[in-house]
């Protein structure tokens, strides 16, 4: 279920003295089936740009097309289109109400008028993908953990079995060991026929999952491309307040050092394997 975006604007406060364009001009198209990462400096447009995605902010001009479907039609019916397209804000747990984790969960499957035993079908679903014991379920979610919570708030939109994932900064305020286990969550989605977007500040997470990265800037579209493309374009990710992966700093650390290593290695996986080639070849300098 592919996502475009064509030539939207969005202004807050417009004809005001706080007037400010968020999203400037943007067009890009989300194929169906892919993880997108998003990045992009402080105030770039990042979450804004998301909360078109499915509905939640309309453009200020331009379309908005969710499988073909102009999210800004008179009479579209934007519940179904959020079944389809899931939003996980920052801290999701925050959102928790229910007086246990199952009440929690069923609360979306609920109210699309399911029957009660696909209710159940859904949360255990949900439950299973998130990682959660079935002994929760009757739990409170309100003395979890960071990371339990998380996966909480996850299973919640998990359970609407949405065809595109959007997750907005999914690690936000967790522990070392919360993150890693939210992270693995999530390269677990795609398996589950999802599209993915993943907005984060982390480099390291987008190089190491996303299929194309969007570079965001001043509210445009400022690069898109692979992680290896765009990560090995240091210089232009720097010129606007953004980094690279840690990887690929020690990759262009060592070729500054006349190693001979690929500029393309981003990830650790790949900046350890041509590290070990290098050094298989004679310490690795030219």
């Amino acid at each position: 279920m592919p996502i475009t975006l064509e030539q939207v604007s969005h202004v807050y406060q417009p004809g005001t003295p706080y007037e400010w364009r968020a999203l400037d001009n943007v067009s890009l198209t989300i194929p169906e089936g892919e993880f997108w990462g998003v990045i992009g400096p402080t105030g770039s447009g990042k979450s804004t740009l998301i909360q078109h995605m499915n509905g939640l902010l309309k453009p200020t001009s331009g379309r908005v097309l969710v499988d073909d479907i102009d999210l800004g039609q008179r009479g579209v019916n934007l519940k179904a289109v959020r079944q389809k397209v899931g939003l996980v804000f920052q801290y999701p747990e925050q959102q928790l109400f229910g007086e246990t984790i199952f009440e929690d969960i069923a609360f979306g499957p609920r109210n699309l008028g399911l029957l009660a035993g696909e209710v159940e079908a859904r949360v255990a679903r949900a439950m299973e993908r998130v990682g959660l014991d079935p002994s929760f379920r009757g739990r409170t979610p309100f003395g979890l953990s960071g990371g339990q919570a998380r996966r909480v708030a996850l299973a919640g939109v998990l359970a609407m079995e949405p065809r595109v994932l959007i997750l907005d900064e999914p690690t936000a305020g967790l522990d070392p060991r919360g993150r890693e286990e939210i992270l693995a969550l999530v390269k677990t989605f795609p398996g589950l026929g999802m599209s993915v977007v993943l907005v984060s500040h982390s480099m390291d997470d987008v190089a190491e999952q996303a299929d194309q990265v969007l570079v965001m800037h001043r509210g445009r579209v400022h690069m898109i491309g692979t992680p290896a493309e765009l990560f090995s374009r240091r210089a232009e990710l720097e010129a606007i307040g953004l980094g690279v992966p840690a990887a690929a700093q020690l990759v262009d650390m060592l070729r500054e050092r006349g190693w001979n290593l690929s500029a393309t290695a981003v990830t650790l996986d790949e900046a350890v394997a041509g590290i070990a080639a290098a050094l298989g070849k004679g310490g690795g300098r030219r």
